[in-house]
């Protein structure tokens, strides 16, 4: 009898409370175990115990992140898979340097390699290649000044790690036996640093989350009042990594909404850094008896299962902004990189500005439009939804016909 093909997923942050990544983690495991249910699988996480007791896989360290962790245990488990796949997420502009190292082992070793559902912005992330204030950026701004401004060094220096680092995409993408990303938009984007033929387009693969039972969804007292009173109720989530500038209009505009008699259910996507920031903007409302925090570390399902039972989701989380969608809860994005822009597209949803310059008016405009027209969001959704899951299947034909041939 032939051994199970060893199949080793990784690339992507898993284990540091971002739900958004867990429920991609969660959908490819299923993915994988319906097109080879005989698969050893074997995730790199930060959170061992965790995952493998919620999704019955083998697990390892999380390879590629800090903090420190065993270079040669990551080399190791790499080169003893048959498949390493660069699970998901927005790591094509986000942090693609560490997932392309573990691709170029991959390739190094004769290990085959699957790019799945990884989603990339129209700008690499700025804290990596832009030269931030410090003494690099004053030395560049003195060889400037000695050129008498002719020459700009940092925008120089910052274009030559762009392309450097474009250039590191398209080889090893090339590489890999099966490239599906995560929309048009980055395949576009991808193209836009060089010709990458055998990449096609999917979808998040967080489109086929289910919802948690809504009895083994615990909450505190006063979160089930809320969240189970007839009242209507808008979710809200921002995201910690980049805060939203204009957060005290944020909380006016809350206080507006609360006057108006929703209830406002702050749902964090990632419970170690979301739920303090949604914590202190509660703090600071006046009307904060209509809204609560919805708190303790939760699963994707159970996040999944409670935005369902709301009117209306504002989000500069793209997943929270999925999942809400995947039930047909009408949505209002938020964005911090074109990744939200890109998914409210299909919808015909522009963003309500950005976590720099956020537009209430437009906020209102929508909560205005939407929150009484579920019904129609519900045909416009399910459309968006159909397509989405056509482009996962025909993504999971080519991934199959690659495991078939190992």
């Amino acid at each position: 009898m032939s051994r199970a093909v060893n199949i080793l997923l990784g690339g992507v942050p898993f284990g540091r409370n971002n739900a958004g990544d867990e429920a991609i983690l969660e959908c490819i495991v299923g993915i994988f175990r319906e097109i080879c249910p005989q698969a050893r699988l074997v995730v790199s996480t930060d959170d061992q115990a965790e995952t493998a007791a919620r999704l019955g896989v083998e697990t390892v360290p999380l390879f590629g992140f800090s903090p420190p962790y065993s270079h040669q245990e990551m080399v190791r488990c790499i080169e003893d898979a048959d498949l390493f796949v660069w699970a998901g997420a927005t790591g094509l502009s986000d942090y693609p340097e560490i997932p392309l190292s573990m691709l170029k082992i991959a390739h190094r070793a004769g290990t085959r390699t699957v790019v799945w559902g990884v989603g990339m912005n129209r700008s690499l992330n700025p804290y990596l290649y832009r030269v931030l204030p410090g003494k690099r950026r004053m030395l560049l701004n003195f060889f400037s000044w000695l050129s008498f401004r002719r020459i700009d060094f940092v925008q120089r220096e910052e274009a030559r790690l762009v392309s450097r680092a474009k250039k590191k995409i398209v080889e090893g993408l090339r590489r890999c036996d099966l490239v599906v990303l995560r929309d048009p938009e980055t395949l576009t984007a991808v193209h836009e640093c060089g010709d990458v033929p055998n990449a096609v387009v999917g979808a998040d693969s967080a489109e086929l989350l289910l919802p948690a039972p809504w009895d083994t969804v615990m909450l505190t007292p006063e979160a089930a009042a809320i969240l189970e009173s007839r009242q209507r109720k808008i979710g809200l989530c921002i995201s910690a990594q980049r805060q939203i500038v204009h957060e005290k209009e944020l909380i006016e505009f809350l206080d507006r909404l609360a006057d108006q008699d929703y209830r406002i259910i702050f749902l964090p996507m990632n419970h170690a850094t979301d739920a303090p920031l949604m914590d202190s903007m509660r703090d600071r409302m006046k009307n904060r008896d209509h809204s609560v925090v919805i708190h303790g570390k939760r699963t994707p399902r159970e996040i999944l299962a409670i935005a369902g039972g709301l009117d209306l989701v504002i989000s500069s989380r793209l997943h929270l902004l999925i999942l809400a969608s995947v039930l047909h809860v009408p949505i209002i994005g938020i964005s911090r990189g074109s990744k939200v822009d890109n998914f409210l597209a299909p919808f015909g949803h522009t963003s309500a500005g950005s976590v720099d310059e956020c537009d209430f008016d437009h906020i209102q405009n929508e909560v205005n439009r939407l929150i009484d027209s579920r019904d129609e969001f519900e045909e416009v959704s399910s459309a968006v939804r159909d397509m989405l899951l056509m482009r996962i299947h025909a993504a999971k034909q080519k991934l199959a016909e690659l495991i078939n041939s190992l």
